[in-house]
């Protein structure tokens, strides 16, 4: 990280944030100026893990040429037990250019959790022998995922539905009722 200058330095005393703001990458918490002005403070280890994620996503530095790359396919993981549902979204993810790796329910998409390395997960919430709620809290409590982007899809709407979603540590909550593939994929976007 290079910076050109220091403007200047200040002690302050971060607020840790509130349970909708924590899975915000990057942001350790807020603070509160001198001048009263309310200033987010970026976590360090957070952000140089943004930028090797980056580069590991982009591509490899060749010696040989510095122009030359080697991408790869963002790779996500779709835990849902409907099987036209599970269809219909893998086709709009491969269709924005996402690896899709599907699982039948929240046990079966923790065990292809740790086969490889996913970018995202997307998980019904209603699913047997683990729910998506469930899903994501035991993805949460592993530190290797903390950072995991998930995104709840899911036909539970009412906004009690949406404060247990984001209690267990989810990082988006699209309720199928209005369904919009945009929706989905900005969604992602924004969090891969």
């Amino acid at each position: 990280l290079f910076i050109d200058a220091l403007i200047d330095e200040q002690d302050v005393v971060i607020k840790p944030q509130s349970q909708l703001l924590k899975r915000v990458r990057n942001v350790s918490g807020a603070t509160i100026l001198g001048t009263g002005e309310v200033c987010m403070v970026l976590n360090p280890h957070d952000l140089i893990k943004s930028v090797r994620k980056q580069v590991l996503s982009r591509g490899v530095w060749s010696a040989r040429s510095p122009i030359e790359t080697v991408s790869r396919k963002q790779v996500i993981l779709l835990a849902e037990d409907s099987i036209a549902t599970r269809t219909q979204e893998k086709r709009i993810l491969e269709g924005a250019g996402y690896e899709v790796v599907t699982a039948v329910d929240g046990l079966d998409a923790f065990n292809k959790l740790k086969t490889r390395y996913f970018d995202a997960l997307i998980s019904d919430v209603q699913m047997p022998n683990l729910d998506g709620l469930g899903l994501t809290v035991k993805i949460r409590k592993q530190k290797e995922y903390s950072e995991l982007p998930i995104i709840l899809v899911t036909s539970l709407a009412s906004d009690e539905d949406r404060k247990r979603g984001a209690d267990a540590g989810a990082n988006a909550y699209i309720p199928k009722g209005t369904f919009n593939q945009d929706v989905l994929i900005e969604t992602l976007k924004r969090l891969v």
